[in-house]
């Protein structure tokens, strides 16, 4: 259908290697619409051809930024490209590509279906339609859900997920560069992006991680830098070096008596923030200024005082 829409004659269907599960139900979906008539050559008698390519990536994160998966699907190194040309204009091979999230596509059969109207009328004013999202072994009922967008995240969490499994002190929403949400805060929050931005979170793709009551915060921030440091494409050193510098900061706050120089790493997260060239770096301070702002008690023994001397 999209293909038909924008006038292109083939598709790449891009699927993490780690998931066998859903290659192998791609590749059945594939073979079925070849035997059906509704993939190929001249399809329905007309002149308008499509055919699908499954391509196994590999799982590197930044694969998630378009450049760098159109350079992945190129088989060159996936690094995120300057913009413009956007990939519209210059994409797959040089020609105007449209790339698109499965979840976007997904909701194309509904609007063709019952019209754009009816799919407006779902969810809220400028969030329509339904949202999936996803709730990890934090709860009693982990899964996949589909909800209505603007449904209360506290619904989500105790009618859905069953409330958690033990004490849980945040929720990091939209994956690692999501927001990390306090629990005292589920209550204010509704699935849409408009909810999630005026509270200075990100809903994002609204996967769903308990982080428990027992959990240092300031472990699991290291954490964050170090995953976006081993993610980087090293294209833009914001992200390569930032990114680091931030882990190595939390690291010997931890286990050397440093202590961190507040004015120093909330330049760093500045330069993350509009030095990127795409969102691994420039979202990734997002979860570290929600846990500076909500959870200041726990963090402030890492960070020095104002007229403290920094340990170096």
């Amino acid at each position: 259908i999209a293909g038909y829409a924008i006038g292109a004659s083939a598709g790449v269907v891009y699927v993490r290697y780690e998931y066998p599960e859903s290659i192998e139900r791609i590749e059945k979906a594939i073979q079925e619409l070849q035997e059906a008539g509704l993939c190929g050559k001249n399809l329905f008698n007309t002149d308008f051809s499509f055919d699908f390519k499954l391509i196994k990536a590999r799982g590197a994160y930044i694969c998630g930024e378009e450049t760098a998966l159109l350079a992945s699907i190129e088989g060159q190194r996936p690094e995120v490209r300057v913009r413009p040309p956007y990939p519209a204009q210059y994409g797959l091979f040089g020609q105007p590509t449209v790339v698109n999230n499965v979840e976007t596509l997904a909701n194309l059969y509904y609007i063709l279906r019952d019209g754009g109207e009816a799919f407006a009328k779902v969810g809220t004013e400028r969030s329509t339609g339904t949202k999936l999202l996803s709730l990890d072994s934090a709860f009693h009922n982990p899964g996949v859900y589909e909800v209505d967008m603007g449904t209360p995240l506290s619904t989500v969490v105790e009618t859905l997920g069953g409330g958690f499994r033990r004490p849980t002190k945040a929720l990091h929403i939209g994956g690692p560069l999501g927001g990390l949400v306090p629990v005292q805060k589920i209550g204010d929050l509704t699935v849409d992006f408009e909810s999630f931005s005026q509270n200075g979170f990100l809903l994002g793709h609204a996967s769903i991680v308990g982080v428990p009551e027992d959990f240092p915060l300031v472990e699991y921030l290291e954490h964050l830098f170090a995953f976006t440091a081993h993610e980087s494409c090293g294209k833009c050193f914001p992200c390569r070096l930032g990114s680091v510098r931030g882990e190595e900061m939390l690291h010997k706050a931890q286990h050397e008596g440093y202590r961190i120089d507040e004015t120093l790493f909330n330049d760093l997260l500045t330069t993350l923030e509009k030095g990127s060239l795409c969102a691994l770096g420039g979202g990734m301070p997002l979860p570290v200024r929600n846990a500076l702002q909500y959870f200041r008690e726990e963090l402030d023994p890492y960070f020095a005082k104002a007229a403290q001397k920094v340990k170096l």
